[in-house]
């Protein structure tokens, strides 16, 4: 199966930890593993503190949001 974040890639987190409850505003952290049942990544952070995270609450570094994937390529019809 595909993962979006291979192992030991640095990540940033922008979202609610499952294991602390904590909400994380853009922390960098190392992806250590995938939960193949629940598809969530377990990342450590530079503290040394682990946490599961929710895929669509981490970002590549430098990646950038599309905001409206339907109207990228599309021209105006008359």
């Amino acid at each position: 199966m595909y993962n979006k974040f291979k192992n030991k890639e640095k990540v940033f987190v922008y979202g609610p930890g499952e294991k602390s409850g904590k909400f994380y505003r853009n922390v960098p952290a190392f992806i250590v593993e995938r939960d193949p049942y629940y598809q969530d990544y377990l990342v450590r952070f530079k503290d040394g503190k682990e946490d599961w995270i929710q895929p669509q609450h981490l970002r590549k570094p430098y990646e950038r949001k599309i905001k409206n994937k339907n109207i990228k390529n599309q021209r105006k019809r008359r």
